[in-house]
């Protein structure tokens, strides 16, 4: 069928699919790496209390504050530099699915 004034036209390139699975896999990527960093914090946490109550600070409410946050940053940090590769592995896993 032919309809007048219609003429089949190739896409534009900037439409086409690679950018964006590009895109969704830097999204993936990034939720993996914020899920390896929560990941590490529980298992941090988790350590922690482990370990006698006590030391310098003597313990209590604000030590425990101090030591939640000291964790959120070390684990943050632990998955920025690669983690213990769960990041890698659930992205790895992920992207296939894209």
């Amino acid at each position: 069928m032919f309809i007048e004034g219609m003429t089949p036209q190739p896409l534009p390139k900037e439409t086409s699919v690679a950018p964006s699975r590009a895109k969704e896999e830097a999204k993936l990527e990034q939720a993996c790496q914020q899920f390896e960093e929560m990941f590490l914090q529980q298992m941090l946490a988790q350590m922690r209390k482990t370990v006698p109550k006590g030391g310098m600070l003597g313990g209590g409410e604000k030590e425990e504050m101090f030591q939640g946050m000291l964790d959120q940053e070390r684990a943050k940090n632990w998955a920025q530099e690669g983690g213990i590769g769960l990041a890698n592995m659930l992205f790895q896993q992920m992207k296939q699915n894209l």
